[in-house]
C-alpha cells in the first residue's frame, strides 16, 4: 500500500514538473523520486513528534567558538539547560512600600487559591562564589515560597515551579491526535508559564471543535537549502483534512485561551504593584547587578538603556527614592513603559527620556558656556515641550470641511484634513497607546561629560542566556561581533558620562564571551584610568581566561590571570539555575587631560 501510494505521489511530480518547467530542469535530478524527497521531507516519527526533548542547534562556526570557550561537555550541559526554564520564579519586594514578610503572606493566599500547600517561611542561604548552603531545589520542594538571606537580596523571593512533566498525547498508529500549532516564541512563553491566546496559534487540524482535546506542538524553524531559517507553512495552515477548517481562528479561538497539561508548571502571577512585581528574568542574578552598583541616597545616576523598567526601579528603591535618577531609551513606547511602572511603584525620583544611547554625550558649545543665567539642568537637558492629543474646535459629527470653517470662525489653529481623519479614528477606537499618557515623551540632546556619578549600561546583547530558548541557529560569529561593536559603541559614551570617582556597571543576559569577557579586555586597554573592582554580593562565578584566534587569524582577547574573580558569570547550567549573565564593575579614575 506504501508503495502504491509513492508511485502514485511520483506521477503527480514528474506531471508537475512537465507542465511547469517543460522538462528543462528535470536532468537536475536522478529520477522524480528524488524530487520528491528533496521538496517533501519524511515524516516526523510520532515518538519524536509527541515528547518533549527540544535540542539546540547552533551555527557550526558559533558552536565551535562557544565549546573552545567552555569545553564541550561544559557547553553541551549549557545548550540543555538553555531550552528549560529554571525551576522557579521570581518575586522582587519594593522595600519602601512593604515588606518581604507581608508580599509572602499575599502570595500564600494566592498559592492556597490554586491548590498549593506548605510553609513558605524558610529561607535560602547562598554562599558567595555560586556555593549553594541549602540548595534552592531542596527547599522548594516542601516550601511554596522561599525568601533569599544572601546580604542585600533579601527582597527576592522564589516561587517554586515544577517540570518536566510527560504528557500523554493519546497517540496511536494510523489515529494522530487533533493538533495545534504555536509559534517558537509562543512555545518559549508556555515554558515560562503563560497561555496559548490567538497570536501565538500558526496552524490547526481541520474540523477542531470548541471543547476537544488537542495535541499543542511548536514549530520551530529549520534551514532551508536556499540560506536562512523558516517554519515551512503560512498562518493559519491546515495540518491535515480539507480546507474546510480554515476558519477554525475565528470560530474556535478569538479571544479564547487554551487550558494546557504544562510540560512545566510555574506560577505566573502577573504580580505587579506598588510593593512587588514579578521579575521576567532570575531576580537573584539581576538584583546582584544593582547590589553591585550600590547607589546611594543623593546621587546622579544613569540608566543608559532603562526599558522596560525594572533595574530602573530597583535602583531607585536602593537609593531610597532620593536623589536623581535618568532613565533613557531610544523608543517613545518603552520610556512610557518606564514611566507607567514608575508611577505604579510610587517612585518619583526617577526622570525618563527618549534618547539614543548611542548619543547620549553632548558636546557644549559658545553659547552654552556664555549663558550662565541658565540653571545647569537646563544646560544639561533639553526638554520639548509635551504636544497635545487633543485638537482645538475639532467635532468628530461634523465633515472635514466644517470643522476647518469651524475652527477659523472661532478663532483656532488651522486643523488639517488628515489631523481631522486621525482624531475621528481616536474618538472611534480610543486612545491609542501614545496617547495612554498624555502625549509624547520628553526628548533629551544629552548630557554633558562628567555628569554622573554612577552609569548602569545593561547593553542590548545577543540574549543568548535568557531561557528557556528552543532556537538560536539564527545567530553567526558575524552578528556576534556586531553586538560586540555596537555594545563597545555603547561603553565609549559611559565612560564620558561619568565623572572621575564614580561607577560603571556592564552587564548583559549572553553566554557569549565576545560580548562580556572582551568588552571588559577592550575597556582595560583603551581606558587607563578604568579598574575593575570587587563586587558584593558575590554567587556568580569567575569570568574567562583567555583567548580565541578566529580563522581570518583576528585573535580575541579575553580576561588575563587574575581578573576573573572580579567579574561575575550566572551559568545556566550550574546549581543556581538561573540565566545566563554577566556583570563587570569599573571604578573611573582620574581622566586624561
Amino acid at each position: 500500500m506504501r508503495d502504491w501510494r509513492e508511485r502514485v505521489e511520483v506521477h503527480l511530480f514528474e506531471a508537475l514538473l512537465d507542465w511547469c518547467l517543460g522538462g528543462g530542469l528535470r536532468n537536475e535530478w536522478d529520477s522524480p523520486l528524488q524530487l520528491r524527497r528533496q521538496l517533501v521531507p519524511n515524516p516526523m516519527d510520532p515518538s519524536d513528534r509527541y515528547c518533549f526533548s527540544p535540542i539546540l542547534r547552533w551555527n557550526p562556526e558559533v558552536e565551535n567558538y562557544f565549546i573552545k570557550a567552555y569545553g564541550a561537555d561544559h557547553f553541551s550541559r549549557i545548550s540543555r539547560a538553555l531550552t528549560r526554564p529554571s525551576s522557579y520564579s521570581c518575586i522582587r519586594v519594593n522595600t519602601l512600600k512593604s515588606t518581604s514578610d507581608a508580599v509572602i503572606e499575599k502570595l500564600l493566599e494566592i498559592i492556597k487559591e490554586r491548590g498549593f500547600d506548605g510553609d513558605c517561611r524558610n529561607e535560602v542561604r547562598l554562599e558567595p562564589n555560586g556555593n549553594v548552603g541549602r540548595p534552592l531545589e531542596e527547599s522548594l520542594k516542601n516550601d511554596p515560597v522561599v525568601k533569599c538571606q544572601i546580604p542585600g537580596l533579601d527582597n527576592v523571593l522564589f516561587v517554586k515551579g515544577t517540570g518536566p512533566h510527560r504528557i500523554d498525547y493519546g497517540y496511536a498508529p494510523g489515529a494522530p491526535p487533533k493538533e495545534v500549532l504555536v509559534s517558537r516564541k509562543c512555545a518559549e512563553a508556555v515554558l515560562r508559564g503563560a497561555q496559548v491566546f490567538v497570536p501565538g496559534v500558526v496552524a490547526c487540524s481541520a474540523h477542531v471543535e470548541k471543547g476537544e482535546t488537542v495535541a499543542v506542538s511548536v514549530a520551530i524553524e529549520q534551514h532551508n537549502p536556499n540560506g536562512g531559517w523558516a517554519i515551512g507553512m503560512t498562518r493559519g495552515t491546515v495540518l491535515q483534512g480539507l480546507q474546510t477548517g480554515k476558519t477554525f481562528f475565528k470560530n474556535l479561538f478569538h479571544r479564547e485561551h487554551y487550558v494546557l497539561s504544562y510540560i512545566y508548571l510555574k506560577s505566573s502571577f502577573q504580580f505587579r504593584n506598588d510593593s512587588s512585581m514579578e521579575q521576567q528574568k532570575n531576580a537573584q542574578a539581576v538584583e546582584v547587578r544593582h547590589q553591585s552598583a550600590n547607589p546611594q541616597k543623593g546621587e546622579r545616576i544613569l540608566d543608559m538603556c532603562a526599558a522596560p523598567g525594572g533595574k530602573t526601579t530597583a535602583i531607585a528603591i536602593l537609593m531610597k527614592d532620593e536623589g536623581d535618577l535618568f532613565a533613557v531609551d531610544r523608543s517613545h513606547n518603552k520610556v512610557q513603559d518606564i514611566q507607567k511602572l514608575a508611577a505604579e511603584m510610587s517612585l518619583t525620583c526617577i526622570t525618563t527620556y527618549k534618547l539614543d544611547a548611542l548619543k547620549a554625550v553632548r558636546q557644549r558649545n559658545e553659547a552654552d558656556d556664555i549663558n550662565t543665567n541658565q540653571s545647569s539642568d537646563t544646560l544639561m537637558f533639553h526638554e520639548e515641550k509635551k504636544s497635545s492629543s487633543t485638537v482645538e474646535g475639532f467635532n468628530p459629527d461634523k465633515t472635514c470641511d466644517d470643522n476647518v470653517s469651524n475652527a477659523i470662525e472661532n478663532g483656532g489653529t488651522y486643523v488639517s484634513k488628515a489631523d481631522i481623519r486621525k482624531n475621528k479614528r481616536r474618538m472611534r477606537n480610543g486612545p491609542g497607546r501614545n496617547q495612554c499618557l498624555g502625549g509624547k515623551v520628553e526628548n533629551s540632546k544629552g548630557f554633558f561629560p562628567d555628569s554622573f556619578d554612577r552609569v548602569l549600561l545593561d547593553a542590548p546583547c545577543s540574549a543568548l542566556g535568557l531561557r528557556p530558548r528552543l532556537f538560536v541557529g539564527e545567530e553567526t560569529i558575524d552578528s556576534l561581533k556586531r553586538h560586540a561593536t555596537y555594545q563597545r559603541r555603547m561603553f565609549d559614551q559611559a565612560v564620558k558620562l561619568v565623572r572621575p570617582g564614580g561607577v560603571i556597571v556592564y552587564s548583559t543576559c549572553t553566554i557569549n564571551p565576545g560580548e562580556n569577557e572582551a568588552l571588559v579586555r577592550y575597556a582595560l586597554d583603551t581606558y587607563k584610568f578604568l579598574s575593575l573592582v570587587p563586587q558584593n554580593p558575590r554567587i556568580g562565578g569567575p569570568g574567562l581566561v583567555g583567548s580565541f584566534e578566529f580563522p581570518n587569524g583576528y585573535i580575541e582577547e579575553w580576561l588575563r590571570p587574575g581578573e576573573e574573580e572580579f567579574v561575575q558569570r550566572f551559568d545556566p547550567s550550574s546549581s543556581l539555575d538561573t540565566i545566563g549573565f554577566f556583570i563587570a564593575k569599573f571604578s573611573v579614575g582620574l581622566k586624561d587631560v
